[in-house]
């Protein structure tokens, strides 16, 4: 199968699943670090669309992981799907997983929407959606009775950020929520991915402490 994108370059990818192993091989014109990080995502989305096409078949919700890359001149590249990136938008560390997994445990809908945040990793196809759920379930909690515009604003002012800022999550997600699943680029997927992991951290900082101090939080702009 040959993939030609205008975010990624030009490949030939071959799929083999055998004993519960999934083998992708990538013909490219040329290697080198950063083609690879480019290869990555497609690839992972077309060996994904194959096993849940079987998953469908066989009514099993398959899931792939690619656990190690072999370069062209045979070495290995061990491979995790991370980003470490984003962990650095919201100031958290291990020290306040005891406070963080209270909430969480004791509060469902605050649990679901830190899965929907780890979904902008863990099921790249699912990013965009997953941004604009997590706006839409921030609003719903900060101001549960609100009318829906009411809720919106309520999010803005609690957690410091303009309406520009969280339209962009709502935005990159609409066509996919509706249907329309469109090729959302990498470069767009990565950035709305940061700004729905700083807006879950700003929640989690105030549901702690009870208010966002503005020296620290300064209101973030879209």
């Amino acid at each position: 199968m040959r993939r030609e994108a205008a975010d990624s370059p030009d490949a030939e990818y071959r799929i083999t699943v055998f004993m519960g192993r999934v083998r992708i091989r990538v013909r490219t014109d040329k290697f080198n670090a950063s083609v690879a990080d480019a290869l990555f995502t497609p690839a992972w989305n077309l060996a994904q669309s194959f096993l849940s096409t079987y998953g469908f078949i066989r009514a099993i919700p398959y899931t792939v992981t690619i656990e190690r890359m072999i370069a062209p001149d045979g070495k290995v590249l061990a491979l995790a799907l991370d980003d470490r990136s984003v962990a650095r938008t919201h100031g958290f560390v291990d020290a306040d997983l005891q406070a963080l997994s209270d909430l969480t445990m004791l509060d469902m809908r605050t649990s679901m929407v830190v899965n929907d945040l780890l979904m902008t990793i863990g099921r790249l196809d699912y990013s965009p959606i997953a941004c604009g759920r997590v706006a839409d379930s921030l609003a719903r909690l900060i101001a549960p009775d609100d009318e829906r515009a009411a809720q919106w604003a309520a999010l803005r002012a609690a957690l410091r950020v303009d309406e520009a800022f969280v339209r962009s999550l709502s935005d990159v997600s609409k066509a996919s929520r509706h249907g329309d699943r469109i090729e959302v680029p990498a470069v767009v997927n990565n950035a709305t991915a940061h700004r729905a992991w700083k807006l879950v951290g700003r929640y989690l900082r105030l549901k702690l402490d009870g208010y966002l101090a503005p020296e620290k939080f300064p209101i973030l702009k879209g």
